[in-house]
């Protein structure tokens, strides 16, 4: 997806606090993504998957990988809430790191992605970053560790996510 060609920033206090305050709680929250929505919305989080197939990374995600993966497995989805798109996600997972141990990443159908990331409590976060993209919103990538291995996530806040919050 083109529009996501941007500028990312580090995720630091600093950067944060140039971000709305309404959208900063969301950007910087370490836990899942879906729990959170569900929480805050009251509300069950559901997954409308766009694409999933093997392609190839935008340049600056190959960067994020030390330019090592050329293409991999992408899957871009909407996460809903009563039957609204809140947020857009866009994984990146390598082939390593959805075979042996990870192999419940190849099966997600329409799970999120979330419920194997935090199978076990919080995800190691190797890497956050922050960015707002014209007509698109707020969004945020984490770069995780899933036992051992590297799972690149963006997500883009939609604006619909606001009109859900109870």
């Amino acid at each position: 997806m083109k529009k996501l060609r941007q500028s990312w920033l580090n995720l630091d206090h600093t950067v944060l606090h140039a971000a709305p305050l309404v959208w900063q709680d969301w950007l910087s929250n370490p836990h899942s993504l879906t729990q959170l929505i569900a929480d805050k919305t009251q509300s069950t989080v559901t997954v409308e998957v766009l694409s999933d197939c093997r392609q190839g990374l935008l340049a600056d995600e190959a960067a994020l990988f030390g330019n090592s993966i050329r293409r991999c497995r992408i899957r871009e989805v909407y996460l809903c809430v009563n039957d609204v798109p809140v947020v857009f996600a866009r994984s990146v997972l390598p082939t390593s790191s959805s075979t042996g141990v990870n192999r419940d990443v190849l099966q997600l159908g329409s799970k999120p992605l979330g419920e194997v990331l935090f199978k076990k409590g919080k995800a190691p976060i190797l890497l956050r970053e922050i960015t707002e993209v014209s007509g698109l919103g707020w969004g945020r990538r984490s770069l995780y560790q899933l036992k051992g291995h590297p799972i690149l996530i963006s997500e883009f806040f939609l604006p619909e996510l606001l009109d859900q919050m109870k």
